[in-house]
């Protein structure tokens, strides 16, 4: 089967088990509706509007106001979000149901009361999704401050340390916006950094509403005297990587696209370009020549075969990408994927800290995560 073919098949293949899953989502819910002609319009209404929101966002969102699309985009989003607890929860009651079969723990009509025409079951049951929304979106508002001590005999003893401030996933665009992105800009500079890098998927999907909203002056107001430095993410190359590289130089963030800075003699700075790109160069590659007296800070998106970094004698990676799953239980997901999806780990002399971001893909809800952005203070240690 050709390339092209397999993705057509793929593509309709996850279209279909999506409908079938928004379908099973929909019939579960209706039957808890009781026979009542107006509630039945309202939610076969509110749920059309839901599922038919990205449905109607993606092919027409290079085509409609930025306004209607940002409206389209974040309800269609939120559904996904609260489409998964709602999965969650019917699947646990009908794997009740099922085992009641089998085993007839609880009298059959009992159990078909609560899961038909029930307001009382209805309103437990959307109520409790409404509520983990609401915490979800407190928890998402709430950054969280990480903090690392970098210790390396590769400063000199009376070398002052460098603070390196990490933030990767920002995703501006239809749901991050102006108001947001200053209120990060300040935080940021509060940490006075000396560098600032961004691990990735700064853009989220549509580089002409960034523009529009003028979101690189307000990066431009990053405070860091030696620079602000960024990878490509995945989002990038969604987004289109060049218009997204352009962006970029606007907001005065240089793209480290499988290239090395030396900031300071014993400073140097690598960024990967993303896997997207399937002439992305090899690691070895891309920090030959690099001097091996210098700490080594190596900006990588996704963090995928971490041993490369190792081999590399790579000081610290940054990486970004997982969102650390978002919510629970997804992070399960994600937690299978990756060899780390989030936090610190050692690989040999190599240090990998993988950041669940600043930001968030879709909906601002975070349930088991948490948004964060992360101090790095590199110091001298003698050897």
């Amino acid at each position: 089967m050709k390339p092209s073919l397999m993705k057509i098949f793929f593509f309709i293949s996850i279209l279909l088990v999506v409908l079938a899953a928004n379908f099973y989502v929909a019939t579960r819910i209706y039957q808890l509706i009781p026979p009542n002609l107006i509630v039945r319009i309202a939610f076969i209404t509110a749920l059309t509007i839901c599922i038919g929101s990205l449905f109607l966002f993606f092919p027409l969102h290079n085509s409609i106001s930025f306004t209607l699309g940002g409206l389209l985009y974040r309800i269609g989003t939120a559904w996904i979000i609260a489409f998964a607890y709602f999965i969650l929860i019917f699947v646990i009651i009908d794997l009740v149901k099922l085992s009641n079969r089998l085993f007839h723990f609880v009298n059959k009509d009992f159990l078909y009361t609560l899961t038909h025409h029930n307001y009382l079951s209805l309103i437990v049951i959307v109520g409790s999704v409404v509520l983990l929304l609401f915490i979800g979106n407190i928890k998402y508002h709430n950054k969280r401050r990480v903090h690392f001590d970098i210790e390396t005999s590769k400063l000199s003893p009376h070398q002052k340390p460098i603070r390196v401030v990490g933030i990767s996933d920002l995703h501006l665009g239809y749901t991050i916006g102006a108001k947001e992105l200053q209120e990060w800009v300040q935080i940021i500079n509060t940490e006075k950094p000396d560098i600032v890098v961004i691990g990735g998927d700064l853009i989220d999907n549509n580089v002409k509403l960034v523009k529009h909203m003028e979101l690189d002056k307000i990066l431009r107001k990053l405070e860091a005297p030696m620079g602000v430095y960024a990878c490509l993410g995945n989002h990038e190359y969604i987004a289109g990587v060049k218009e997204s590289i352009d962006f970029h130089n606007r907001a005065n963030i240089k793209i480290l696209q499988d290239t090395t800075i030396e900031v300071t003699e014993n400073l140097t700075l690598i960024g990967r370009d993303d896997v997207h790109n399937p002439n992305r160069k090899p690691l070895s590659k891309v920090v030959n020549g690099v001097n091996n007296g210098s700490l080594k800070l190596l900006l990588d998106h996704q963090p995928s075969n971490l041993e490369e970094a190792e081999n590399q004698n790579i000081d610290l990676q940054f990486s970004g990408h997982t969102h650390n799953g978002q919510i629970y239980p997804i992070t399960l997901v994600v937690e299978a994927m990756f060899e780390n999806p989030h936090g610190m780990i050692k690989k040999g002399l190599t240090k990998v800290y993988v950041s669940s971001g600043l930001g968030i893909w879709g909906g601002k809800f975070r349930l088991g995560t948490q948004s964060e952005y992360v101090v790095f203070d590199i110091v001298h240690k003698q050897p």
